[in-house]
């Protein structure tokens, strides 16, 4: 009956159901306020002049902080100011563009129509990486790998049908990987993939492969020894961040493999670190016991993909929204040979044997999708939705008060806050953000103690009373 439906309104149903889907598990995300880092994150893309903040897109040399982040957070603020809800929503939109992608990307790499379709279902909706669809923060994870996949696909699609990148579309493919690179340092992986791509499915290179596909890849490895450059080497440079600092342990090898399948595989109550060389090995098998390029590809991909994050401390979760296309692809078609064997074992039986092959695969199929979906929504329910309500409180609280009070001050004013509840610079963003003028100075005495002639110089001095905001003067 699949077959008998036309391919126009396959995908369009398909379509359908995956935007369905992504809706039924992720609408909850729009009732979620700001994160703490917020603030912040607003405040370092607004405060540099336009021409400044367009201009490190460019320079990806100097270690600017991920500036795609403006591209999502400016139009939204000047447009919304701090009303979450669309903030939520473009992450949503977002999100889901990245589900069509994915289902793309299987396609290029040789999968049927319905092995894509339980990939971009995976990717659709997955609580171990829940922060993605409420914590618009991550909004970073979700800029680059939509763009990943972008550059991937644009690449692969040209690269399939057996030429070359053109001048014109090579700028195109450099572009969206620029994106990709100013979107997180997930992106620098890009290259390396994508040679593990023309080796699989176009043989081993030749003695004229830089003159030929290998250009492509050399440019873009010379744009990311530009980035790499930057945040490393730079004037504050990410690296030299505590949060940031790569360590070459086997504990943080080790530490980040068991996160990181305890996420991956919706173990947090019952994974055993144990599991992760069981589940390596029937991996690698699977993936090089047969002639299989997909596989092989995604094998690689999984495991080279974690690399910028795999020596950082604590990353996991929302972190792996790339090195999760692969795993997805990976399971869908190592599903979907499991359905086909087991099917065709069915279909022999007494029981099962007037239902077909084909309708037992689609009853094992349905049963996959639902054991699936009640895990993500058990998950969400017991973990994920709880925790919504807590994200950002304080700082929402500051918000609304400054939305209460609005205050109003002269440019080139001395600004000075007495007391606060946030006890970090957040406080100054979101005045900052607030007065919306670049001439205007903001002290916090909480955080760094003014002397009582610096406070009584000061223009206007706000406070806050059993957490009230109150202007002084």
């Amino acid at each position: 009956m699949y077959s008998l439906i036309g391919p126009r309104w396959r995908k369009l149903s398909l379509a359908v159901s995956l935007a369905a889907y992504f809706t039924y598990f992720s609408w909850y995300g729009l009732t979620a306020h700001f994160a703490p880092d917020e603030p912040m994150n607003m405040y370092f893309y607004w405060h540099p002049t336009p021409l400044r903040f367009w201009l490190s897109h460019f320079t990806v040399w100097r270690g600017v902080y991920r500036p795609m982040g403006g591209v999502f957070y400016l139009p939204l603020f000047y447009a919304f100011g701090w009303n979450p809800v669309p903030y939520h929503a473009a992450l949503l939109l977002l999100l889901l563009a990245g589900v069509f992608l994915v289902c793309r990307f299987a396609r290029l790499l040789g999968c049927g129509e319905l092995t894509a379709a339980l990939a971009a279902l995976i990717v659709c909706y997955h609580a171990g990486l829940s922060l993605l669809y409420y914590d618009t923060a991550f909004v970073y994870d979700a800029l680059c790998g939509f763009f990943y996949l972008a550059a991937f696909v644009f690449y692969v699609r040209i690269r399939a049908r057996d030429r070359l990148l053109s001048f014109r579309e090579t700028a195109v493919f450099l572009g969206l990987y620029l994106c990709c690179l100013n979107s997180k340092e997930m992106a620098v992986t890009l290259p390396a993939v994508l040679l593990v791509y023309e080796w699989i499915y176009r043989g081993p290179p030749r003695w004229t492969w830089l003159r030929g596909p290998g250009r492509v890849i050399v440019l873009a490895a010379a744009l990311n020894a530009a980035y790499i450059y930057g945040r490393v080497f730079a004037p504050n440079a990410l690296a030299g961040d505590p949060g940031y600092r790569v360590v070459f342990s086997r504990q943080r090898l080790a530490d980040f493999q068991n996160r990181t399948l305890r996420d991956l595989f919706l173990g947090w109550n019952s994974f055993d670190s144990h599991t992760v060389p069981i589940i390596w090995a029937a991996v690698t098998y699977l993936a090089w016991r047969r002639n299989r390029p997909a596989l092989r590809f995604c094998w690689f991909y999984i495991l080279l993909t974690p690399l910028p994050i795999e020596f950082l401390p604590g990353r996991g979760g929302a972190c792996l929204y790339i090195p999760l296309f692969g795993w997805a692809v990976f399971a869908s078609i190592v599903f979907r040979d499991v359905v086909r064997a087991a099917a065709a074992f069915g279909a022999r039986e007494p029981l099962l044997r007037p239902l077909g092959r084909s309708r037992v695969s689609a009853l094992l199929i349905a049963t996959g999708l639902f054991l699936w979906a009640r895990d993500n929504r058990r998950l969400e329910d017991s973990f994920v939705k709880p925790a919504i309500p807590q994200l950002g409180c304080e700082t929402w609280e500051v918000m609304q008060q400054l939305q209460s009070l609005g205050p109003r001050v002269e440019p080139g004013s001395r600004v000075v806050f007495l007391d606060d509840p946030l006890g970090t610079y957040d406080m100054a963003f979101l005045a900052e953000l607030w007065f919306r003028d670049r001439s205007v100075s903001v002290s916090l005495n909480r955080r760094e103690p003014l002397p009582p002639a610096e406070i009584a110089a000061a223009d206007h001095v706000f406070t806050f009373e059993d957490r009230k905001l109150v202007q002084l003067r």
